[in-house]
């Protein structure tokens, strides 16, 4: 670029020089082109000095220019080299990210192709979950088969033993333990199908612990009480013989004793004894005795009252054995007074209350177990 700029220099010096002397020519030249037009004028003499300072100045103003255009171009060209340099460096750097792209595009391409290739193979999972589960429920139902039907087996026979106790004997206790493991078997099975069956359990559970059941065993000890309390009372009548027995028995000397038997003796020739008018007839020892064990017997019997549930003969037995007692015993004793109010008190015991009917679990367990109809 140095020896470009020297080169234009060069030049336009000798353009400058050939410039000048062209004007001298040109100024000698003159004269002798028209020499009859006018007479020839003296020229002044500082003319050829001033085309020469002219031509030095313009030649000097283009130097000036043609150093600062050199300067300018150079300049330029370093500027040109720089963007030149620059261009070359971005399309590298844009080489290097059409590689990067193209290397990312491959990626791109192949993870596509990977996730088509996973997802084809999804496309398949649910059919392989759906024989997977079929194989399962085939498996299970070969091995828990006997097992399952067992199951129902029992929880069917629970169910029965519970309607036979509540139905045959009024045992609610142990129906509600069977009811409940009727229905601990089929929660073990985990069938949805057998939901009714547990809800028609659950109601029937709720029925039975509602019910107002008496204490059977309470109400038994008491009767027993009563009835072994009833055979130490006196009847209200005392027999003759018996007051005097009792006046001998409270003799005590020797004397007084022979003349008590002696006495007794010759009573017994005529006996004389006051009866009442509702006393028909003569009291002997045995009808004491009778008397007792009669309202023993009427204990006895609302006590198997109770044991076969019958609510008619409870209070039957019941009734008698208060009227038997007011009629017989001397109601002004205590003793006597004690029994007639707990008889009093047991009479309006329900020994016998409604029973609910649990039988419709039975049925429908039944009727949603194919191979339990047959036992119908």
């Amino acid at each position: 670029m140095r020896a470009s700029a020297e080169t234009v220099l060069g030049s336009s010096t000798h353009g400058s020089r050939r410039q000048c002397y062209h004007d001298r020519t040109m100024t000698d030249e003159a004269p002798h082109t028209h020499p009859i037009q006018a007479p020839p004028a003296e020229p002044p003499k500082t003319q050829p000095a001033s085309h020469g300072w002219m031509a030095t100045a313009l030649a000097v103003l283009a130097l000036i220019a043609t150093a600062y255009t050199l300067f300018r171009l150079d300049a330029t060209h370093d500027r040109l080299d720089g963007l030149r340099d620059a261009l070359h460096a971005s399309q590298q750097d844009r080489d290097a990210l059409r590689t990067q792209f193209e290397a990312l595009a491959e990626q791109e391409r192949q993870a596509r192709e990977d996730i088509s290739r996973r997802l084809d193979a999804l496309d398949d999972t649910p059919r392989q979950l759906q024989d997977l589960a079929a194989a399962i429920e085939t498996l299970r139902g070969r091995s828990e088969g006997p097992e399952r039907a067992w199951s129902r087996a029992e929880a069917m026979f629970l169910l029965e033993l519970a309607q036979r106790r509540l139905t045959l004997e009024r045992d609610i206790d142990t129906a509600i333990a069977a009811l409940e493991a009727a229905d601990s078997r089929l929660a073990a099975l985990r069938d949805q199908s057998f939901a009714p069956v547990r809800q028609q359990i659950a109601r029937e559970l709720q029925s039975l612990r509602a019910v107002n059941w008496p204490d059977t065993t309470g109400l038994l000890a008491r009767l027993t009480s009563a009835e072994e309390y009833a055979g130490t009372l006196s009847p209200r009548d005392m027999l003759a013989h018996d007051a005097q027995a009792h006046t001998h028995a409270q003799a005590r000397g020797g004397l007084s004793r022979a003349w008590s038997i002696a006495r007794e003796s010759l009573a017994k020739l005529i006996v004389v004894r006051h009866v009442e008018d509702r006393d028909a007839t003569v009291m002997t020892a045995q009808q004491r005795t009778l008397r007792r064990q009669h309202l023993q017997l009427l204990l006895f019997s609302a006590r198997t009252a109770i044991a076969r549930h019958d609510e008619a003969g409870y209070r039957n037995a019941l009734v008698q054995a208060r009227r038997w007692l007011e009629d017989f015993f001397d109601s002004n004793d205590l003793s006597v007074r004690t029994l007639l109010e707990e008889i009093q008190a047991l009479e309006p015991v329900d020994i016998d209350p409604p029973l609910p009917d649990i039988s419709a679990s039975s049925r429908t367990l039944r009727r949603l177990t194919p191979d339990l109809r047959g036992q119908q």
